[in-house]
């Protein structure tokens, strides 16, 4: 198999798997929202997303440095590359936003899903915190901003 079927095959593995991640940061934002949810009820299900959310995230580190080091410009062998990719194309520019929101819907998943739920669980706390809500409504906004920048990708190749 050649180098253009497998970014095929990574794509075809990587975009059902972020479709996954933002259901389960949609599933935060639903329960940590609606209302008369008690809140085992509520946090239970988030606290028990942290096993998916480990096998999603290999699978979308793996899929997605893949795709980053044969995007369709240049072949990224180092941060140099991968510079010079950023600052020469608006492919590459978005990208390098994209990264960063990526990082940042990980870490508040990590934080909501590993932190902040198993906590108030253990707490015994009847309903999802303030902070809690912050954390998953702003996971679901870098979630967005991801997708607006993968878009920006997307339409830069046209």
């Amino acid at each position: 198999m050649g180098a253009e079927e497998w970014i095929l095959v990574s794509l075809l593995i990587h975009v059902p798997v972020v479709v996954a991640w933002i259901a389960l940061v949609g599933l935060e934002v639903f329960l940590c929202t609606v209302r008369d949810v008690p809140g085992g009820q509520r946090l239970r299900p988030i606290a028990a997303m942290r096993w998916p959310t480990v096998a999603l995230l290999l699978v979308i580190m793996v899929t997605g440095v893949w795709q980053t080091m044969n995007n369709p410009f240049v072949v990224v062998n180092s941060f140099e590359t991968l510079e010079e990719l950023k600052n020469t194309t608006a492919y590459g520019m978005a990208l390098f936003w994209k990264h960063g929101f990526v990082l940042a819907t990980v870490v508040l998943s990590i934080a909501s899903r590993f932190g902040l739920a198993p906590r108030m669980l253990a707490r015994g706390d009847a309903a999802a915190s303030t902070g809690l809500r912050a954390v998953v409504w702003l996971n679901l906004l870098a979630c967005l901003l991801t997708l607006l920048a993968t878009t920006r990708m997307t339409i830069t190749l046209h």
